[in-house]
């Protein structure tokens, strides 16, 4: 009578361990809903750079700042979106034989910390940089003010914080912000409320529109 037990156990056990599996307990499995926000991103896009001392100005009288392409591409039916940019280009000969300093990207969103999370990785300093954040106002704010990624481009080498503001405008046409900030100088209790330092305006136009 045990050798049959076992016998029936043994046959049954596949049938039981796949019923009692459930790879997404308490949410829907794939992209998370919050993604598709973002799926107007996908395709080619070209980017005009600008740059300003002086934010309060129109944009209008922003400075040139060069040109540049990206392309977005979505994985897993959106749940992942990826850009693959150019770059911003580099003033005269370049550095060190880099004429663009290139980056891809991973926008995500993490439905356990209930967060949008976005990681930037690139040609020159070769650091995968985490960024996290929420729409605010309609506008998508992702800084790495909390979590453990930073950079060297502070005042006199020190550590350096970055902030990323993406705003949608149409189907076609949307704008990041860059802006950065000594590690020292912010304050983790008002991180946007920090004295963010403008850095580069991207505006991105659908390519063909």
């Amino acid at each position: 009578m045990y050798k049959l037990a076992l016998i029936i156990a043994f046959f049954l056990a596949p049938f039981i361990m796949k019923s009692q599996t459930d790879y997404s307990p308490g949410f829907e499995a794939g992209s998370p809903q919050q993604m598709n926000e973002l799926l107007f991103l996908k395709g080619k896009w070209e980017i005009a750079l600008k740059w300003t001392n002086d934010v309060t100005q129109p944009k209008e009288k922003w400075i040139p700042a060069g040109n540049s392409k990206s392309e977005f591409l979505d994985f897993y039916k959106g749940t992942f979106i990826h850009e693959k940019s150019l770059g911003f280009p580099l003033a005269g000969e370049g550095h060190e034989s880099f004429i663009h300093w290139s980056y891809n990207s991973i926008f995500s969103y993490d439905r356990f910390n209930k967060t949008y999370r976005y990681v930037a990785f690139d040609n020159i300093m070769g650091l995968a940089d985490i960024y996290e954040g929420d729409f605010i106002e309609e506008k998508l704010i992702l800084t790495n003010a909390k979590t453990t990624t930073y950079n060297n481009q502070g005042t006199d080498g020190c550590n350096q914080k970055n902030r990323l503001t993406l705003t949608p405008i149409s189907e076609h046409h949307f704008e990041i912000t860059w802006e950065s900030i000594d590690e020292s100088n912010l304050n983790m209790k008002d991180i946007h409320g920090s004295d963010w330092n403008f850095v580069i305006h991207m505006t991105y136009k659908r390519e063909g529109k």
